[in-house]
């Protein structure tokens, strides 16, 4: 694929896509609102996310993690949008598969994406 990833300009065309019967096929806001808190924890693999049996309803993961998490994420995106934009490439860097929607740069390894990538 030639074109940037953009998931914001993929969520704005599923934004208008309509079911058969003409409805909107995804919903313009959250069905429900959700806080989500994650706490940083060296001891946690990259990449993963561990309920925090001190607090519960909290997340442990690896700073880096936290780091590569793209800050915008949840305010962009509903219900089954996620699986809808979907990019999946593999790191240049550490070769693992990664779904770039979630993240700004590598949670294993830290490599930034390819700027031509998605």
């Amino acid at each position: 694929m030639n074109r940037k990833f953009d998931a914001n300009e993929n969520f704005e065309l599923l934004k208008n896509e309509r079911n058969i019967a003409g409805r909107a096929m995804y919903e313009k806001r959250p069905s429900q609102e959700v806080k989500v808190q994650i706490y940083p924890d060296k001891s946690v693999s990259p990449a993963k996310f561990i309920p925090n049996q001190s607090m519960p309803g909290t997340f442990r993961a690896h700073p880096t993690t936290i780091a590569a998490m793209r800050s915008d994420l949840f305010a962009n995106m509903y219900d089954e949008a996620f699986e809808e934009l979907s990019a999946i490439i593999t790191c240049s860097s550490c070769k693992t598969q990664v779904d770039q929607q979630f993240w700004k740069f590598c949670p294993y390894c830290e490599a930034p994406f390819p700027k031509n990538h998605g």
